[in-house]
């Protein structure tokens, strides 16, 4: 899904794609090759396949790129990939990884929940990883290294994991706060395993739609509220939770193996400390524009409505099922344990709330 839909979302894009390229094509700094030495050689130029509206997620990513390979990689972005083609739009943006047809992807880990680096359903377990500053602890920690890892083979090499926007339940007529709320609605959600299993759990009926697909015929939905106010669902009137996380959608960037062998050993290298590099930077931005959409959706007239302690209680005592299954795996069970150490003193991410905001709608 994409994070941030307007009218210039795409050229936005294109622009900061041109404006990458111009910067690294100017740069007159060599390429180092396998050996560690250097020679002259034109910038290798790799394209990476996006389904969000813009690289804003991961443009410091980007940027970390072309410092850190001093200008001997020029990444082009191509943004919408397979956007509304069906749920399974990540999937598919994976094989074209595989196939060679593009070079990178940045898509959602949760592409990997029923292929490959399964361990990684960790990082989405329901109500663990809940706020923008525990996600960045997870990320910047060196299990989050170990767990990248977990991408390599079938065709692909692991790059990093950056940070990614957090997904709030939204209800049509009443809120989903607590296990009561969900019993035999359908609840529309993005490619994912863990989402499917939660929402199972807490007695909804799960539906995988495409990413900027209509949710207007659930009885409700899980997404990021930039999402939201980009793809204007809130016109639908649905109630979002203002306090209720379900998970993040970590922002898993991969390479095929075949195009990351083109690059010298100081290349990759590079590619690999730009990811790392970045998780704070992505963080950053991922706060700025989720305070940006809530200002806009709270314009426009959303309403939210917070959880109660036991509401919150009950939904994770519901969801139990869910880490019982995931535990049964040696690897997920390691890094859920290393995760939920990580989280557990970081507080809650606020409450959100339309207070003091003007009402008008655009």
């Amino acid at each position: 899904m994409r994070a941030r839909r307007t009218a210039t979302s795409g050229a936005l894009s294109a622009v900061v794609g041109l404006v990458l390229l111009a910067a690294t094509g100017c740069s007159g700094s060599a390429a180092a090759d396998k050996a560690g030495g250097h020679s002259a050689a034109k910038p290798v130029e790799l394209t990476l396949a996006t389904p969000m509206g813009t690289s804003e997620e991961f443009d410091s990513f980007l940027l970390n790129v072309k410092l850190l390979s001093h200008g001997s990689i020029r990444i082009r972005v191509e943004t919408d990939a397979h956007h509304q083609e069906g749920p399974d739009f990540e999937t598919r943006l994976l094989d074209d990884v595989r196939q060679g047809r593009v070079d990178l992807a940045a898509l959602g880990s949760r592409a990997f929940d029923s292929t490959g680096a399964r361990a990684l359903r960790a990082l989405t377990a329901p109500l663990l990883i809940t706020g923008y500053d525990a996600e960045e602890k997870v990320l910047a920690a060196p299990v989050a290294r170990r767990m990248v890892r977990e991408i390599d083979g079938d065709g692909l090499t692991a790059i990093g994991l950056l940070p990614g926007t957090l997904r709030r339940p939204l209800g049509a007529r009443t809120a989903l706060l607590g296990p009561a709320d969900y019993k035999g609605r359908t609840i529309g959600e993005q490619q994912s395993e863990v989402a499917d299993a939660t929402l199972r759990a807490l007695g909804a009926k799960p539906v995988a739609f495409a990413a900027g697909g209509s949710v207007d015929a659930f009885g409700g939905y899980e997404q990021q509220l930039a999402s939201v106010d980009g793809n204007r669902y809130d016109k639908n009137g649905m109630i979002a939770s203002a306090n209720v996380v379900l998970w993040p959608r970590p922002v898993a960037l991969v390479a095929g193996t075949k195009a990351f062998q083109r690059l010298s050993g100081d290349q990759q290298d590079a590619l690999r400390k730009a990811g790392q590099q970045a998780v704070s930077g992505s963080a950053a931005v991922l706060r700025s524009h989720e305070k940006e959409s809530v200002g806009n959706l709270c314009r426009r007239g959303q309403k939210f409505a917070a959880a109660s302690p036991s509401q919150l209680a009950s939904l994770r005592k519901a969801v139990q099922p869910v880490y019982d299954e995931l535990a049964r795996d040696r690897r997920t069970k390691e890094y859920l344990d290393a995760i939920t150490s990580l989280v557990r003193n970081i507080p809650a991410e606020p409450t959100v709330s339309c207070k003091g905001m003007t009402s008008t709608v655009d």
